[in-house]
């Protein structure tokens, strides 16, 4: 009985903070060129970037929306859902309030996401797709992080930086000019 018990109640404390943004709260957002943290275009697609600005009363808030405790706040981090390498802003529906053990399930993919988007190897819609997956599928996690590493791997193995980037550039503007002679 006492096994039990203990069980129980460790099951209840461990998984007491939140696995996944809540989609209602958090959607995510985009940083857009009248954004008054915009401070340029990146990448060969033009992504708006945002520099990082989210200060203490806004994280107040959003741990407030997801009714974290102030005494446990120090087991969080304010994570922006879709994350500023790949066009995110700092509005309060692109933040939520990760726990340190949720965060550590997923080293470096959103900075293995930030450097397939860099390289050209992906678009800004499939960063945002993986992104979505990682952090709204925990089980899919470690399957995203295999595919970002073999496409690492096949970047380093094939391309040196600024060729690929010559080769990603001729073949967007083959797509441009396409869809307008169409």
């Amino acid at each position: 009985m006492r096994i039990f018990l203990f069980l129980s109640l460790f099951c209840t404390v461990a998984f007491s903070y939140p696995m996944t943004p809540d989609k209602g709260t958090t959607p995510g957002s985009l940083c857009t060129d009248d954004d008054p943290h915009f401070e340029e275009y990146r990448y060969a697609e033009q992504i708006p970037y945002c520099r990082r600005s989210v200060g203490k009363s806004r994280k107040n808030y959003v741990y407030e929306l997801y009714d974290i405790p102030s005494n446990e706040r120090r087991s969080y981090t304010i994570d922006h859902m879709v994350p500023l390498s790949i066009g995110g802003s700092n509005h309060v529906n692109n933040l939520w309030p990760e726990h340190k053990d949720v965060k550590k399930l997923r080293p470096n993919l959103e900075y293995q996401v930030f450097l397939a988007l860099k390289r050209g190897q992906i678009n800004q819609y499939q960063a945002l797709q993986m992104i979505y997956r990682a952090k709204f599928c925990p089980q899919c996690r470690a399957e995203l992080s295999d595919e970002l590493k073999e496409m690492e791997e096949y970047y380093e193995e094939n391309f040196e930086e600024e060729e690929f980037f010559d080769f990603f550039l001729e073949f967007e503007g083959k797509l441009v000019a396409e869809s307008f002679s169409h």
